[in-house]
């Protein structure tokens, strides 16, 4: 979709599946990180840094 509706949304798939087969699901229905639960508050701050700062990090160990 076009920014101006919507299409240009950074988002996170924060899940608790962690397969590489999940992974690739969430970055093709349009994710830019993939991260598994359970998380640290650390690592998930950091995903967040990352993706706010307009980086492609795919997922997070």
């Amino acid at each position: 979709m076009p920014k101006e509706q919507g299409g240009q949304v950074r988002a996170i798939a924060l899940t608790a599946y962690a397969g590489d087969f999940n992974q690739q699901q969430a970055l093709s229905a349009g994710f830019q990180q993939h991260v598994s639960k359970p998380v640290e508050p650390e690592e998930l701050i950091r995903a967040i840094v990352v993706l706010l700062e307009g980086s492609q990090m795919t997922t997070l160990p």
